[in-house]
């Protein structure tokens, strides 16, 4: 099986020569950048800034590139991850400017490359490129992408929160139910303390705050690292409770902290 790095070095010369003159950066974040990578479970995130938004003649030149690239490396097939955004969109997006005339492209696990609304909802994954993502080509992130608000993050990040009870009812096999325990596991620490932890991180530190859910948290984690079986049953009601219950309270935190923020100051 082809490691990570060379299957990234495939992508980096195939997308180079493929989108010449529109691709302005390409950059790697997520678990092999945070260093908890699992090699037979994680998936290779990227982000490509694009000098115009994608349309519907890019993403047949994309879908060429992602099924040529799966050929190549076939057990890495299903686990790229890239979201292709213009500058220019990532601009306005970091201004808190966003409508329903900018787009972006994204394939992910399980879901194929399609086009979708640039919302403030992805400064997330911006920012956290921004800060932290490796350049594989173009400028350092942090000189191309420009810096969003953190205020802006936080609001993004609870928009997240707030949708994941919605989400969650959709999941049935495991990998999906541990992605969700650990995804929110991983929201409330970046709220709580200001940076992005992995997920295992996350969730040992979540396991020695919330421990009534730290059984079905170390489930989760032993399942996504250790490669857990899709023939597990899972723990449909649980990750379902769990979420909902890690939602309501992580929101109305946040409502507290807002109205202690805006009390007038004491003479």
């Amino acid at each position: 099986m082809a490691t990570p790095e060379m299957v990234l070095s495939d992508l980096r010369d195939a997308w180079s020569a493929a989108l010449a003159g529109r691709l302005l950066g390409l950059y790697l974040h997520g678990s092999l950048i945070a260093g908890d990578f699992a090699a037979d479970r994680s998936d290779l995130d990227l982000l490509a800034v694009l000098s115009a938004d994608p349309d519907e003649n890019l993403l047949d030149v994309l879908a060429g590139l992602h099924t040529n690239l799966d050929r190549r490396h076939p057990r890495w097939a299903g686990r790229i991850e890239v979201e292709y955004v213009s500058l220019n969109a990532v601009r306005d997006a970091a201004q808190g400017r966003t409508g329903h005339d900018r787009v972006i492209a994204r394939v992910s696990p399980g879901e194929s490359l399609h086009l979708l609304p640039a919302t403030t909802h992805r400064v997330v994954t911006w920012s956290a490129v921004h800060d932290h993502g490796r350049r594989l080509l173009g400028p350092p992130a942090g000189k191309l992408l420009p810096a969003v608000d953190a205020d802006l993050v936080r609001s993004a990040l609870l928009d997240h929160v707030r949708d994941w009870p919605t989400w969650v009812t959709r999941m049935t096999t495991p990998g999906a139910q541990s992605y969700a325990v650990l995804t929110l596991c991983r929201a409330w620490q970046r709220l709580q303390h200001g940076r992005q932890l992995s997920k295992r991180r996350a969730a040992d530190q979540t396991v020695a705050a919330r421990p009534r859910w730290a059984d079905l948290i170390v489930w989760a984690r032993d399942w996504w690292y250790g490669s857990g079986p899709d023939t597990d049953p899972g723990r449909g009601d649980e990750v379902r409770e769990f979420v909902t219950e890690l939602s309501a309270a992580i929101l109305a935190a946040e409502h507290g902290r807002r109205a202690v923020l805006a009390r007038p100051a004491e003479s």
